[in-house]
């Protein structure tokens, strides 16, 4: 049954009230999507700071990116051994940070559902038919992030036919690394639809989309306005295919059943005064669960969220944690 692959990666727009200095802004490509930098600045070497921008991507890609055969990543996926690997720094924190939103989402989150990525055709290998249950069960006997171990500088999978993905928080990562190398007390990053913001006081207004399927406009659900922060949304309506019975088959796959989440929970922000690399695996994580499940979660933590739920007449409704900032 051939399936036809939809992919749209802005998940937000951005706007700003910061006037006092010129604005100055550059973008580019990277991981697949587009990156975005606006900051404040009576001068700027623009082309020197894209460079040194475009540098820490390719390092961070180079580690990360499964669509490059000789990364880091690449290289584990493909080391079909149960010993010792080693890894770089970066390479370590990312996979060390994962696990915490693993144990958040208990096991909802995982970075060894690559064989499942690939198997649904949202990796680099292709597939045109949608996996038999047989194909999904097979799979799963090495799907659990309880099958790697990670030891300072060295990882090993406990059973060779792990593989891990990076994808739900490498994006975070890189716009943590771009702020602290920019180093403007006015800067908004953006990769892909995650943000960081740092601010003297005056508000960067961030638009999130309207959660639904064909929303080639990017109309806009609900504006956040915030200041130091990092904002990450994940959702089910940027990245799906379709079968030739109009079945919607989305990117978010549960690793305990192997198959994409069915959910009415259209898209989840999550506001973070921490790292957009928090951000970015929080968003993931919860987007696993019920709304009631992340209603309860973000009442009991320090993170700030909002759910778009698409009710049965095809409505939105907006939840908001107790103190989101107001629309």
């Amino acid at each position: 049954m051939p399936l036809w692959l939809f992919l749209f990666y802005l998940f937000t727009i951005v706007s700003t009230s910061c006037a006092e200095k010129e604005f100055h802004e550059f973008s580019g490509e990277t991981m697949g999507t587009n990156y975005t930098i606006k900051y404040s600045a009576t001068f700027s070497n623009q082309s020197n700071n894209k460079n040194k921008v475009n540098q820490v991507l390719d390092n961070i890609n180079n580690q990360m990116s499964t669509y490059i055969s000789d990364s880091e990543i690449s290289r584990f996926n493909t080391f079909n051994d149960t010993t010792w690997f080693a890894i770089s720094d970066e390479f370590a924190y990312v996979i060390a940070s994962s696990f915490k939103y693993y144990e958040i989402s208990n096991g909802l989150y995982d970075i060894t559902v690559m064989p499942l990525v690939n198997l649904w055709g949202f990796g680099p290998e292709i597939f045109l038919d949608i996996p038999s249950k047989t194909q999904i069960d097979s799979v799963l006997q090495f799907v659990s992030q309880d099958l790697i171990e990670i030891d300072g500088n060295k990882i090993r999978k406990k059973d060779p036919r792990v593989q891990i993905d990076l994808s739900s928080i490498a994006k975070g990562y890189a716009v943590d690394q771009i702020i602290e190398i920019l180093d403007y007390e006015n800067i908004m990053v953006e990769i892909g639809g995650e943000i960081r913001t740092l601010s003297n006081g005056k508000l960067w207004r961030i638009g999130v989309s309207t959660p639904s399927i064909g929303n080639f406009n990017d109309d806009i659900e609900y504006i956040v306005p915030i200041t130091n922060h990092s904002l990450a949304t994940s959702g089910n309506y940027r990245n799906f295919y379709v079968d030739d019975n109009k079945n919607f088959y989305h990117h978010e796959i549960n690793p305990l059943s192997g198959y994409p989440i069915q959910s009415n929970l259209g898209s989840i922000s999550i506001l973070t005064t921490t790292s957009c690399m928090e951000a970015d695996g929080l968003s993931t994580a919860l987007y696993m669960m019920d709304a009631k499940e992340v209603k309860d979660f973000l009442d009991k933590s320090n993170f700030e969220g909002l759910m778009i739920v698409q009710n049965e007449d095809g409505s939105f409704e907006k939840i908001v944690s107790n103190n989101f900032p107001k629309n």
